[in-house]
This record gives C-alpha cells, structure tokens and sequence, in this order.
C-alpha cells in the first residue's frame, strides 16, 4: 500500500534518477509538489508529472501525505523537526543525520518513518541478509568503492561528497546497514585512513569482526560482502543489484513493513538509523581528531528489534 500524495524536498541527481522515476511509475503515489534551492531544477523534475514547484522546503512538506527528501545529510537533519510536526510519513535518505542528537528526533515520531536503504531494500539482497542474519560469522568483509569525485559524475559534485569524509558518510551507511542487519550493531569502530580508502574496523554481538573499505575516488568501482563462516568458507553477497528507482518503487510501498524481514526492520527503525550514525560519527572524531561530546553514545545503545538466535555456519555451508 502507498501512499497517495508525496511532496518532494531536493532535485539532484539522485531525485532525477531514482525518486522522481519512482514516484512517475507508482499507481498509487502522485508527486504534489517539488522544492529546490534552484528553482530551474524542480520545475524539470515537476512539469512532466504536473506538479506544484513550491518557493520553501515547508510548502513541499505541507499538505501530502509524504515527505521525500533528496538533499544532503545535514540539510535533511535540520528539516527534520518540522517534517515530523506536518504529520506527513518520512521517506528520508541515508544518514539520516550526521549527528546522535539530530538522529533521536525520529525516535519518538508518531509518523511512518522509512530510510532508504537501496540495498536493504533490493530483492536480490534482502532474502541473502535475512538468511545470513540467522546464521552465526566468524567475521565479514565490505569493499564499496566509486570514482564519483574523479570525474564529472553528477554525484560528485556535490560538496558534501568531496569533504575528506565524504565516502565515510555517503557509502559508510551502506556498509554498516549490510554489517547491522547480519551481526547486529557494532560495540566498538576504529577508523583509518588508507589514501582516499576510509577503513572502518568494527566488533558486533558476540565479538564478530568486520572491516569495510569505502571511497568516492576509486576507479574501476567495487562492491563485496563476503561473510566468513567458522573455518574459513566464504559465503559472498549476490552480486546483480535493482536499480535505484525500483528500490525506492519498493519504499514508495512500504506503508505496511513485513516485520519477519530484519532487512525490512531496519528500514522502518530509527533506532537502527541513529546506530548507524553513531558508528559514523565515532569513525568520523577518530579521523578529525575530535572528541565527541559527554552525551554520545554507542550504536550499541540504540537496539533495534531483537535479533533471533543464530545458528553457526558449518565450515562446509555456503
């Protein structure tokens, strides 16, 4: 079930190639109105779908039954008290902040809250993760790696990206959203830098280690999770991916969440989302060396929905 009328707040290359298709495509959800910091930009996106292209970001989110957001992190945690008081469901980006204390806004929402979490939400993925999630590791490995600050790649040129930590906040969600759904949140990250690779070391229940690369200035791109069972077998991630417009299809009908899903879960939790960027902004004080402020806590204080008892994967198992 979708729902019926969504407004629309950023019209980068993101809302261009996967929401605005997205919502073109949805039987159910009509794009109402678009706002833009560049005006030219939401009236491309609106016309061919008749929508509304509105002066502020409060006018998009006022009277739809859904809020898309397609701007960057901090842009989306500022927006966030008053996207919550319109009553509005949330269908918002990854990170959903770049700070605790702007993620646990969501934590006591009255609304729908959905994260856009394109490979959680992938069907060629989402089975794999479930499955795994029910299986003991002995520990994991995540390569996410592009060149979009190389060239003229429309993701790039986005400021936010090309900031030293870009690729720590832009592919670290996704790594960590792999690593969360299958060995839980993490206990404990120690983060490097090796070139323009940032390296996130991390524990998770019962001691599992993980170590993810990620980078925005890598060519040719790579992308792994590999998950390694007790004696050594390997036991790798599917490798064909969904488009991003039929993942967000997929969040544009995700009013009712299937609960057995721990990938499906962790889309509709914020607690989820607020580990994922406590993970991050820990990584991020280690790289900048900064402190984090007393009231920082730990992903592993924000538990999501009780994760079952896993089975250890036999050697031979794949």
């Amino acid at each position: 079930m979708a729902w019926s009328s969504a407004g629309l707040v950023g019209a980068g290359p993101w809302a261009e190639l996967a929401v605005v298709p997205a919502l073109a495509a949805s039987p159910g959800t009509r794009l109402a109105k678009v706002w833009a910091r560049r005006h030219d930009r939401a009236e491309e996106l609106a016309r061919p779908l008749g929508a509304e292209v509105v002066d502020t970001a409060e006018e998009a989110m006022d009277g739809v039954d859904a809020i898309a957001f397609c701007v960057p992190p901090d842009v989306q945690a500022a927006l966030l008290p008053a996207a919550l008081a319109t009553g509005a469901a949330l269908l918002l980006e990854k990170p959903v902040a770049r700070t605790v204390a702007q993620a646990e806004v969501l934590h006591d929402a009255r609304v729908p809250v959905r994260v856009h979490y394109a490979r959680l939400l992938d069907v060629h993925l989402s089975a794999w993760l479930d499955d795994a999630a029910a299986r003991g590791w002995d520990h994991a490995e995540v390569v996410l790696t592009n060149g979009a600050t190389l060239g003229d790649d429309p993701f790039g040129r986005s400021p936010w990206r090309r900031e030293q930590l870009g690729a720590l906040w832009d592919l670290g969600p996704h790594a960590l959203a792999w690593l969360h759904v299958v060995l839980g949140p993490s206990t404990s990250v120690t983060a490097s830098l090796d070139g323009s690779d940032v390296v996130l070391e991390t524990v998770h229940d019962a001691g599992v280690r993980a170590r993810s690369v990620v980078s925005v200035a890598s060519s040719p791109p790579r992308e792994s999770f590999v998950l390694h069972a007790r004696g050594g077998k390997e036991h790798p991630a599917p490798a064909h991916r969904q488009s991003g417009a039929d993942t967000y299809a997929a969040l544009l009908e995700s009013e009712v969440v299937d609960t057995s899903s721990p990938s499906w879960r962790a889309v509709a939790d914020p607690f989820f989302s607020t580990a994922l960027v406590a993970t991050l902004a820990e990584a991020a004080a280690q790289l900048e060396g900064c402190v984090l402020p007393a009231s920082h806590r730990s992903a592993s204080a924000y538990p999501s929905t009780p994760r079952p008892a896993t089975t250890p994967v036999a050697t031979g198992e794949t």
